[in-house]
């Protein structure tokens, strides 16, 4: 009995180099094959990352299939950036790869390495169609219904009339400039010199499956990171949501603009305030933290690395360490990546500048303006000076951490540390 045929809901990348047929019947035997070999090298970690499974190679064409669409894409756009820049460090432009890269989703037949099925003639129909050329990115509606519209940003072209599939089909371009990730980070920009300036890579020696290893590792290694744009996007979204929740809470009257008559503010109030400031100033903190980390790997480069042969110029600043019995390379920072990742890890200076300026400017800060108190000398004075508020910062953040600062409300004169030390009083 022959085996059940499979069928499988796949998106199917086709891609071809424009150009490709003249190219070849103008180069010699050994500049076709160098161009077949850096075309597969540049693109194969990067299907492969994106769970990408190449069906067929033939020349300059790749069949390749992905379980989801919004990978495919993504896939796409990550070639074309890496293409793009090998484009524009070659010297020899007969060298250049115009890839022209199109992507349909449908129903497949699986069968002995083999796809078919009328998802996969669309796919080859819409590569031959003029309004994709080579650097460009085709996809079905299909595909645009299918995949993460929110990532990615597509312009409908329209329907298409193609050879041999009765209904027209339409198509959109997936503009490079529009994406939220539009540029290689520096990391990427690396790699590509090392493939353009490999001299070995075009051979089939060990030194160049050596080089090509090192190639994928490293594209693994940054597409891992590729959160990178997400987390900046994320992080982004939080600071914003954290700043028009500060700035309303700034643009509130404060207790001494609402009445005359002020008392020393409860305990309750005292409390319920500090809780308050204490999950922005965490909301922040987590946020920063967020930003820092993909930040820090594009400007500075990556904190650790697994062999010294991934060291561009001088190895002093790594160092091999032994945090769990085994070797970990890391990156010894500057004085200035030091100081900020310092400064995001432990903020205690983002913390002191935070209660400084709140009670300077509004002598309240977001939480006590949220519960109605208000900081002020105690001979009622309410324009504290600078040297007070940062003063008055200090003491009650250690008063904090302590605790025991704080605990001095319920005993003797009933007065925190900090309030003591600098004369201030809490009112509502």
């Amino acid at each position: 009995m022959p085996p059940a045929v499979k069928s499988q809901n796949l998106s199917i990348m086709m891609t071809d180099i424009q150009g490709y047929s003249a190219a070849v019947a103008e180069a010699s035997r050994e500049e076709v094959i160098s161009l077949i070999r850096r075309h597969n090298k540049l693109m194969r970690p990067v299907i492969e990352f994106y769970r990408g499974t190449i069906v067929k190679s033939i020349g300059d064409a790749f069949l390749c299939t992905f379980p989801s669409s919004t990978d495919a894409v993504i896939c796409a756009i990550i070639i074309q950036l890496l293409l793009k820049e090998y484009n524009q460090r070659m010297v020899d432009k007969t060298h250049n790869l115009n890839l022209r890269i199109v992507i349909n989703s449908g129903d497949v037949t699986l069968e002995q390495g083999d796809i078919f099925g009328t998802a996969v003639n669309v796919t080859s129909r819409m590569e031959g169609l003029d309004c994709f050329p080579g650097g460009s990115i085709g996809i079905s509606e299909s595909t645009h219904l299918l995949m993460d519209r929110t990532e990615i940003v597509a312009e409908k072209i329209g329907p298409k009339t193609l050879k041999g599939v009765p209904d027209p089909v339409v198509v959109y371009q997936v503009p490079l400039e529009k994406q939220k990730l539009n540029k290689l980070p520096v990391q990427l920009l690396t790699l590509v010199e090392k493939v353009i300036n490999s001299k070995d890579l075009d051979s089939e020696s060990s030194a160049a499956n050596a080089k090509l290893n090192e190639w994928a590792q490293s594209v693994g290694s940054f597409l891992k990171q590729t959160n990178w744009g997400d987390n900046i996007n994320k992080a982004s979204k939080q600071i914003g949501n954290i700043q028009q929740s500060l700035a309303k809470t700034f643009g509130q009257k404060t207790v001494l603009e609402k009445k005359h008559q002020l008392n020393d503010a409860s305990v309750a109030k005292r409390f319920k305030s500090g809780l308050i400031d204490i999950i922005i100033l965490i909301s922040i903190s987590m946020a920063m933290r967020g930003l820092w980390w993909p930040t820090q790997r594009i400007v500075y480069g990556p904190t650790t690395i697994s062999s010294y042969s991934e060291v561009k110029g001088d190895k002093s600043n790594w160092s091999t360490e032994y945090p769990d019995g085994k070797p970990v390379i890391t990156r010894n920072p500057g004085l200035t990546e030091w100081l900020i990742d310092m400064n995001i890890h432990y903020p205690f200076l983002l913390y002191w500048f935070y209660f400084a300026i709140f009670w300077k400017f509004r002598q309240a800060s977001p939480g006590q303006i949220a519960c109605g108190n208000a900081v002020i000398e105690d001979d009622g004075n309410t324009k504290l000076s600078l040297v007070l508020v940062f003063k008055r910062s200090a003491l009650y953040i250690i008063s904090t951490l302590s605790i025991v600062g704080n605990l001095a409300v319920f005993f003797g004169e009933k007065r925190t540390l900090h309030d003591k030390m600098c004369a201030t009083r809490v009112v509502e």
